[in-house]
């Protein structure tokens, strides 16, 4: 349920973590001690902390939230999730989502969590979701593999690990995080038609212009600050009305690839927004129109393989806030691979 208002937002901040643990990568891991700071700066700053479910039906049907709305999220069904989160989060009250891969959970592996553990979480405030059967690249094809296979494949997986989800848990929201917040214009298609949601890894917070097949996350991992935490949890979702390109796939012969944007009227300071690209600091911004509607960026030196991103960022017009927008892109190996 949406708590009554005070002030009136149109965005939404998705928080997105992996490990709850200080015995894993830090890329995907925050600490049991990180993790308890942020629940509660989250608390202690009267943050509205929802679930993921309710921040999709507002934004969707574009009813005003809370100002400082919080979603909190979890890929891969982690066992520290359990161990470590849980009992943070059940302290606090605050609902959550776990986007699960059930392959590992029917082999029993280790560092995973078990269909009963997410059972007791279910029953204590958590929403099971859909992260792919056994976590597989999705955007790469099979040798020899069609286009229509491909997809065909991918429509299967969803549909077998929602059935699977629902067969242990008795749930079924049609929410699906894509992994390694990797995807594509046709399967995002693929997933819009069978009336999925779908959460990417790209950074930012989301709202009503926002793509509902790839909606942005903040990842929470040890190599951000702790300090970061409360600048991106207060963050808004930059209006981009329409981007190209619409894909985040680049090519050998565009490693460089340019972003343009076209922004909506907003509590925003268009003279201060920024872009950077991972790893190569600020890019330069080109206005295409007088009203400074329209820009184009463009990275300063050839994406490496793998996964990078844009991130555009404008202070509001009281400063205390960030607008906020990142696009991913994703370079393919020569072989047609994604890098884990």
């Amino acid at each position: 349920m949406i708590p009554a208002l005070s002030q009136a937002s149109s965005s939404a901040v998705i928080l997105q973590y992996h490990h709850v643990s200080d015995k894993t990568p830090r890329i995907t891991s925050v600490t049991p001690e990180t993790f308890k700071k942020h629940m509660n700066y989250l608390a202690e700053n009267k943050f509205n902390v929802i679930p993921l479910v309710d921040a999709v039906e507002a934004l969707r049907s574009k009813q005003a939230l809370p100002e400082k709305t919080v979603t909190i999220t979890f890929d891969d069904a982690y066992l520290s999730i359990y161990t470590n989160a849980f009992p943070v989060l059940k302290e606090y009250g605050f609902p959550f989502t776990i986007f699960v891969t059930p392959t590992p959970v029917d082999k029993n592996y280790q560092k995973f969590l078990s269909w009963e553990q997410l059972r007791e979480m279910a029953q204590g405030g958590a929403t099971l979701a859909n992260h792919t059967m056994s976590h597989d690249h999705s955007v790469e094809r099979l040798s020899g593999e069609t286009e229509e296979q491909w997809l065909s494949r991918f429509r299967q997986d969803l549909e077998v690990t929602e059935t699977r989800i629902q067969e242990k848990t008795g749930q079924s929201v049609k929410m699906f995080a894509w992994t390694f917040g990797e995807t594509t214009p046709e399967l995002r298609a693929a997933l819009d038609d069978m009336g999925y949601v779908g959460f990417g890894q790209q950074s930012g917070a989301a709202g009503e212009y926002s793509d509902f097949t790839r909606l942005p996350r903040f990842p929470m991992a040890g190599i951000y600050g702790v300090n970061d935490f409360g600048i991106k949890v207060k963050s808004r979702a930059l209006p981009v009305t329409t981007q190209s390109p619409d894909s985040s796939l680049i090519s050998q012969d565009n490693l460089k690839p340019e972003l343009e944007l076209t922004l909506a009227k907003g509590d925003y300071q268009k003279k201060q927004l920024k872009c950077y690209a991972s790893g190569q600091g600020e890019l330069k911004i080109t206005w295409l129109d007088e009203e400074m509607t329209h820009l184009k960026t463009q990275a300063n030196k050839p994406l490496p393989v793998g996964r990078t991103r844009y991130n555009c960022t404008a202070p509001s017009n009281s400063g205390r806030h960030y607008y906020w927008y990142s696009h991913a892109w994703l370079r393919l190996t020569d072989e047609g691979k994604a890098l884990d």
